[in-house]
């Protein structure tokens, strides 16, 4: 199963629970107008809009990110950034809350940019992991870069918990409710 294929599943799960009432799970506080391919409807009293996830059909180029940061990124980070834009994509993966980073229309490659930058700074100016979203606990959900395979870091204590063998068996396997 491809990044994209596993995304469109768990949009439409997404979808599925949010037409019983939960409409809350596409809801998300407007960051900019910039954004408007994925919004939908107006901004209500909380300052909130409704947002779809919309497939993309032009590739983000990293070769300008791979080369200030002088690395080569893991084919699956570079799929995961050009398969949808989207504000949300999060849930439950085996005891943990996953909230990965989202993919938002012309600020995708500056967040992700500012999150490398932190990252290398706190690991010895090494990127053989990249942050790819956060854990409910506050521990980093990190991609190794050589392998693809998903990990949980507790930067306090230094250690990495692997938790799936790649992003897309992470996203298949979310769930919205415990």
């Amino acid at each position: 199963m491809s990044i994209k294929e596993a995304m469109q599943i768990y949009f439409q799960m997404r979808k599925e629970i949010a037409n019983e009432g939960l409409d809350f799970l596409f809801k998300t506080p407007i960051s900019s107008e910039d954004n408007l391919i994925i919004y939908d409807g107006e901004v209500d009293e909380e300052e909130y809009i409704s947002w779809k996830p919309v497939e993309k059909t032009v590739s983000q180029d990293f070769t300008s990110l791979e080369d200030e940061f002088d690395i080569k990124l893991h084919k699956s980070i570079v799929e995961y950034f050009n398969s949808y834009w989207f504000a949300d994509l999060d849930g439950f993966y085996q005891e943990h809350y996953i909230a990965l980073e989202p993919v938002l229309p012309n600020s995708e490659i500056s967040s992700f940019r500012e999150s490398l930058k932190g990252y290398k700074e706190n690991h010895g100016d090494s990127l053989k992991k990249i942050p790819i979203g956060i854990e409910g606990n506050g521990l980093l959900v990190v991609i190794e870069n050589n392998s693809g395979i998903i990990q949980l870091e507790d930067f306090e204590r230094g250690t990495f918990e692997h938790i799936a063998e790649n992003i897309q068996e992470l996203i298949g396997n979310l769930r919205l409710k415990r």
